[in-house]
């Protein structure tokens, strides 16, 4: 039942099937992670992976809403039910007959009581959260903003002096017109250690092993940029950042830095200029995913420099590479240009043999008129799927009767079956088309030469599983080049193998 914990659910569980004289295949139990839906649960995938595989007739549960609390994977539950021909027993419950429109209907409407009680459950939460701050207590759910620490029971913050001279610091470095790169770089140099270096963080597998991992952060310029704008630090508490319900209130915790140095920082702050960087292309830092660091193994990351304006008002952007681990001081490896990369990828491939026996490279079909009716069908059957719900709501509160919850019921799932038929259709003729480029060229190399850069990073993307390289350093650090040291291609790329 609610509130049992999961070690007592899963002796309750195999008591009720030795009484019944059921064979237990397999436990499946996502310890600490919310029914709310199937996203985030592996042992829930798990478990409808065997179901389609055969591997399980009955399936036993404490209470049905103990698989979801969402009515649309209630229903695909059901589905799923019917389709394998599955038995379900819940031990609140009896069994749960999903075999006839009556006993889908009952186990739908509890499935939507169950996500009706989630949703005020949630809404209650918020409520008392946004109170707790309007009463000027700070949340801080997981960690207190760095300076202050709150310990177990402890509604104010209290100061934390070591840290607090560290956000002063922060403040006056910013307003001498440091960089947020040049701040974060001085605590890095000083090991100043930020809120949650060394924090251990346990984990679960989806084996239920618990992993234990210390975390081993940095100061980085978005860390700095944080602090400047947390109105923490002038006695402040808020709720809903980044959302409409934003709000701060007066909290009781002492201030660090005074209102003068707050409003100084603030209007140096909205100065800066925006310049919107995620509406840059993608394909043009198309190594991103495929580089591993050959110093320490670690996948690298892009970055993107933005250069002065061109004279057609367009920015000059400069695409690299980097280590995650030098930022946290794990790595000594050099960053690279994207131009280095590419210069090292290509000598690497004079050294592969012919690329005769893939022919074929994948490139996405580009219809705009189809990927729009896709996405208007797919909304449609939102829509639907919307307006059954509430028509689910309008039965519960009596506003229609059954024969009209049947009727309404019936014609919307009909729509959504039959534009999901119609969506399936337009998705298989959206399938990437196979384009051969024999008649390009015999080599990996040619065929990479005429490549645009869409057609690189899908090349990547479906033959390469890693480039390992490095950035190798001489006397004068302006003649340093990238080395590939080696490619790993999948399995089942079915690339020549080196000389």
């Amino acid at each position: 039942l609610e509130g049992y914990s999961v070690a007592a659910q899963k002796a309750n569980l195999s008591k009720f099937a030795h009484d019944n004289d059921f064979k237990v295949y397999g436990i499946y139990a996502d310890e600490g992670i919310s029914g709310k839906n199937i996203e985030g649960r592996p042992e829930v995938k798990r478990l409808i992976q065997d179901i389609e595989n055969g591997k399980i007739d009955v399936v036993l549960i404490q209470k049905f809403d103990r698989l979801t609390r969402n009515i649309t994977d209630t229903e695909d539950f059901i589905k799923l039910f019917q389709k394998y021909d599955v038995d379900v027993w819940s031990i609140s419950d009896g069994k749960v007959d999903v075999s006839n429109s009556n006993g889908k209907f009952m186990t739908l409407l509890k499935g939507l009581f169950a996500q009706h009680e989630r949703e005020l459950t949630s809404e209650r939460i918020k409520i008392a959260f946004k109170e707790k701050v309007k009463q000027g207590y700070t949340l801080c759910c997981n960690v207190c903003s760095y300076g202050y620490n709150r310990k177990t029971g402890q509604k104010v913050m209290s100061i934390n002096q070591e840290e607090a001279r560290v956000v002063k610091r922060i403040f006056r470095m910013y307003l001498d017109n440091y960089s947020f790169t040049d701040i974060a770089k001085a605590l890095n140099l000083e090991h100043i250690p930020t809120k949650k270096h060394g924090l251990e963080v346990k984990t679960k597998d989806s084996s239920g092993n618990v992993k234990s991992k210390v975390i081993n952060s940095v100061w980085q310029p978005k860390t700095v940029r944080l602090i400047l704008s947390n109105p923490t630090y002038i006695g402040k508490v808020r709720y809903g950042i980044n959302t409409k319900n934003y709000f701060e209130a007066d909290g009781h915790h002492k201030p660090i830095v005074s209102q003068k140095t707050w409003d100084e920082t603030q209007n140096k702050l909205s100065k800066i200029k925006h310049v919107p960087h995620t509406n840059l292309p993608k394909d043009d830092v198309y190594f991103c995913g495929t580089l591993v660091c050959g110093v320490c193994g670690k996948k690298m990351t892009s970055s993107r420099t933005i250069g002065r304006t061109r004279r057609d008002g367009k920015h000059k952007v400069f695409n690299a590479y980097r280590c995650v681990n030098r930022e946290k001081q794990l790595c000594t490896a050099l960053g690279m240009s994207h131009s280095k990369a590419e210069r090292a990828f290509l000598k690497y491939l004079e050294n592969i043999e012919d690329f005769d026996t893939t022919g074929e490279l994948v490139i996405e079909d580009e219809s705009d008129e189809l990927k729009e009716e896709i996405a208007s069908i797919e909304r449609v059957i939102q829509n639907s799927k919307n307006k059954l719900k509430e028509v689910m709501n309008m039965f519960i509160a009596n506003a229609i009767d059954h024969d009209q919850l049947t009727y309404m019921s019936t014609e919307l799932k009909k729509s959504i079956e039959l534009n999901e038929s119609r969506l399936k259709e337009l998705q298989d003729k959206y399938q990437p088309q196979v384009v051969s480029k024999d008649n390009i060229a015999k080599s990996i190399l040619e065929h990479w030469l005429f490549l645009t850069n869409r057609e690189k990073l899908t090349f990547l993307n479906k033959f390469v599983e890693e480039i390992v390289i490095v950035n190798r350093i001489n006397d004068r650090r302006a003649d340093s080049d990238a080395e590939v040291l080696s490619v790993k291609f999948y399995d089942d790329a079915k690339i020549p193998s080196f000389y």
